[in-house]
């Protein structure tokens, strides 16, 4: 991995940061605690592919401690950071295409692979990671019922603005 391909996603982490602490944590105070829109993972799905995993967590970690700390809620954005970071290659992995991935790809978007494939990539995705952070937020499995339709409210709302961001920005490295 090189410093091209670090930039990027600096930029874009940037981006996201301010997006999610000036526009989508003002929407979520406004609407309740089942609409939470949270645009923040997609920094770590368009990670350059070939960063390693434990690079990837450590990334993950610390971009989610950020937003711990606007959201006030220390640990949970971290978490689901360092677990979204985890379960990208698995996703990947599972999403690869037949040849494999030709190196020519730098990062994992619709510029590369397809707005059909980059939709079921981010949407298996952005499911797991809030699932993981409404969960570990509830600390218990009791309020499942509860985590589920969080998580299916806030991902659906999510999923509108990650395709708007991804059409928009048009990420290619």
């Amino acid at each position: 991995m090189n410093s091209k391909s670090i930039y990027p996603s600096l930029w874009r982490f940037a981006v996201l940061f301010l997006l999610q602490l000036l526009l989508f944590k003002q929407i979520a105070l406004l609407v309740g605690p089942y609409f939470n829109i949270l645009l923040w993972p997609l920094f770590i799905l368009l990670l350059p592919i070939e960063i390693s995993t434990p690079i990837a967590v450590i990334t993950g970690f610390f971009s989610g401690l950020l937003i711990d700390f606007i959201y006030g809620t220390i640990g949970i954005g971290a978490s689901a950071g360092a677990f979204a970071a985890y379960i990208r290659p698995f996703i990947l992995n599972a999403y690869e295409p037949k040849g494999g991935f030709s190196g020519k790809e730098t990062i994992p978007s619709p510029h590369h692979f397809g707005w059909v494939w980059f939709a079921q990539v981010a949407a298996i995705f952005f499911f797991c990671c809030l699932f993981w952070l409404f969960a570990v937020d509830a600390f218990t499995f009791v309020y499942f019922s509860t985590i589920t339709l969080k998580t299916l409210a806030s991902w659906g709302l999510s999923m509108i603005f990650v395709v708007v961001f991804v059409f928009l920005s048009n990420p290619k490295n």
